[in-house]
């Protein structure tokens, strides 16, 4: 991945048959994503948000799909709120994700003075970037499903000149297609879960940082960790990478405010293991996701609930 014109690491799983039916799904889907992606190109960014969050106050009214999970995680995570709170945090849950949706395929289409003008890092971070590139000292940045990890990814590539991202193909290609396009044309290089630890480690080298987003359930292979108090685990993919290059190591994450944005970012300080050991893994893991839980309180209802984050407990 060193030049302009590369594309997705492949896969290295088989490509599967895919039916005529499938085909023809796969093309609506294509058509309408093309023509709403146009729709929301022309309208004004200051529109476009307040669209998204009112969609979601409609679905968290009308059309709440997933809400039992919602309110089950929530339920997990803060046992002691009362139902009124909860209730208020499920809706704000909606609305935040309705503007993040509709923002994240706009975003990629805005330009570089205007991404300056509604996003705001700590201090310190621009430079740290520049300064690390010129060094040719590799960075991983650490982030969860939370506040806006788009907005991350676009503001990194474009303060730093080019950087990487960990990202899952999606299932119909024709929509995927565009994705990869818009992200790459601003420098955003995009590299399949699925390519391997040597392959992302060599992008880690080539682009010299590289974003993971690891917070999400992972099976049998992942780490044993804790979250919110709770058995949980996380995917094994940030530390083995960091064995492998021995690079910096950043927590970012990005608080979304109304159509405007603000980056954290805290360097996390390690020392690698003489030899392999699955505690060292456990540990800097569990720090990792201890910087965002520590985010998550303070504005919960920027992450990410839809997804099963404690499934053992959710199916009790």
């Amino acid at each position: 991945m060193a030049d302009s014109k590369q594309k997705i690491t492949t896969s290295k799983k088989a490509p599967e048959k895919t039916s005529v039916l499938t085909w023809i799904r796969y093309s609506f889907e294509f058509i309408v994503f093309i023509n709403f992606t146009l729709i929301l190109f022309i309208i004004p960014w200051s529109i476009v948000w307040r669209i998204g969050r009112g969609i979601g106050a409609v679905m968290a009214k009308y059309f709440p799909t997933r809400r039992k999970l919602v309110e089950s995680n929530l339920s997990l995570a803060f046992p002691h709120w009362e139902k009124s709170k909860r209730d208020n945090v499920i809706r704000d849950v909606y609305k935040h994700w309705g503007e993040m949706f509709f923002a994240t395929l706009k975003l990629w289409f805005l330009s570089d003075r205007k991404i300056e003008s509604i996003v705001e890092a700590e201090d310190g971070f621009k430079d740290y970037l520049i300064e690390k590139k010129k060094q040719n000292i590799p960075v991983i940045f650490f982030t969860g499903h939370f506040g806006s990890w788009e907005i991350a990814g676009r503001w990194v590539a474009m303060m730093s000149k080019g950087s990487a991202s960990i990202y899952r193909i999606q299932k119909n290609p024709l929509v995927n297609a565009p994705l990869e396009w818009m992200r790459i044309r601003k420098g955003l290089y995009l590299i399949n879960s699925w390519a391997g630890l040597g392959a992302i480690s060599n992008t880690l080298v080539e682009k010299g940082q590289l974003a993971v987003v690891g917070d999400q359930h992972r099976g049998k292979n992942s780490l044993k960790i804790s979250f919110f108090g709770l058995p949980s685990s996380s995917p094994r993919g940030a530390v083995e990478l960091i064995k492998r290059v021995n690079p910096e190591l950043v927590f970012l994450s990005v608080n979304q405010n109304l159509g405007t944005y603000t980056i954290h970012w805290e360097k996390v300080d390690y020392t690698l293991p003489t030899e392999p050991s699955e505690e060292w893994d456990i540990e800097l893991t569990q720090k990792l996701m201890n910087l965002l839980e520590v985010e998550i309180i303070k504005k919960p209802e920027q992450y990410f609930w839809f997804h099963k984050r404690w499934p053992k407990l959710l199916n009790k």
